[in-house]
């Protein structure tokens, strides 16, 4: 999903608004959301695109139902079911030897080295 300038609008002016109610410095908020300030800032100003991971964060940490506020998701909401893209993370203990896909699983195969002194 491509996100528009009023989008963007909107998310400005829900953040101006939130970000006194919520006492929250712009740097404090950037960290929330696992990014810098220069990032946030950037995001914030058009200079890098929106993404639906980062419109989804955003009103969650603030509070708000992107369906309701964001100009894009309102008009697709009200038109049935849509797509969302989320993103997951995960650490293993150990080095990954390799990784793939299985149905709607990934499958990730990786070396952990066991201390002999236990035994």
């Amino acid at each position: 999903m491509e996100f528009t300038d009023n989008d963007r609008q909107a998310l400005n002016t829900i953040w101006m608004s939130q970000k006194t109610k919520m006492r929250l410095t712009q740097m404090e908020f950037a960290k929330k959301l696992g990014m810098n300030q220069l990032s946030f800032s950037r995001l914030m100003r058009g200079e890098s695109p929106l993404t639906m991971s980062f419109v989804s964060q955003f009103c969650r940490l603030l509070h708000i139902d992107p369906n309701v506020t964001v100009p894009s998701l309102k008009a697709n909401h009200s038109n049935g079911p849509k797509i969302v893209y989320l993103k997951s993370r995960m650490t293993v203990d150990g080095e990954i030897q390799n990784a793939y896909i299985e149905g709607n699983q990934v499958v990730v195969e990786y070396a952990h080295t066991v201390d002999g002194a236990n035994d």
